[in-house]
């Protein structure tokens, strides 16, 4: 059977009510990896408020918020910011558990990958744990390679050895303003 999947731009109220649900499913995952990893946790509502605080970040004209739908339902995101003058950053990239091993993420992933390109940046990065190697996986396998920790990073000095850092080069000349 072939699912209806495409993705749409997130814009109204209740798209940022699904996206607070799927952000919501991510910090909740990541906080029980990152105890089992690091035994160490962060406060999940406190973060998914700092978030949704900042989802303008992720608006037009330099970011994006993506969801994937499937049939009719939202099952996964992804969002892009700007983080220099010719460069983003993908964030919170999610699929529901239930849609993975489906093609779901990186359909997602290339969609991403595709508004960095036409927004006009040079360079998309990306952090990820050390416990998402199928994620690390996909990027590699859309070109993405490993980096030095890059500055902009949200991820905390003391456990940047622990990640790794990716970029992608999506274009030889950029058109991003600064």
């Amino acid at each position: 059977m072939d699912l209806t999947v495409q993705i749409i731009q997130a814009v109204t109220t209740e798209h940022k009510d699904r996206v607070k649900e799927l952000f919501g499913e991510y910090l909740t995952w990541a906080n029980s990896m990152v105890i089992q990893h690091f035994n160490v946790s962060f406060d999940v509502r406190e973060v998914l408020e700092q978030d949704l605080a900042k989802l303008n970040q992720f608006s037009p004209p330099v970011g994006r918020l993506l969801m994937v739908e499937v049939e009719t339902e939202i099952v996964g995101c992804s969002c892009l910011q700007k983080i220099g003058r010719e460069i983003g950053e993908i964030k919170r990239v999610y699929v529901r558990s239930p849609y993975r091993k489906q093609g779901i993420g990186r359909f997602l992933l290339e969609a991403i990958v595709e508004e960095a390109r036409q927004i006009g940046y040079a360079k998309i990065r990306l952090d990820s744990a050390p416990f998402q190697q199928e994620a690390q996986a996909l990027y590699r396998s859309l070109g993405f390679r490993e980096i030095e920790p890059y500055p902009e990073s949200d991820i905390s000095e003391k456990y940047r050895k622990n990640w790794t850092f990716m970029e992608l080069t999506v274009s030889g000349k950029s058109n991003v303003s600064a």
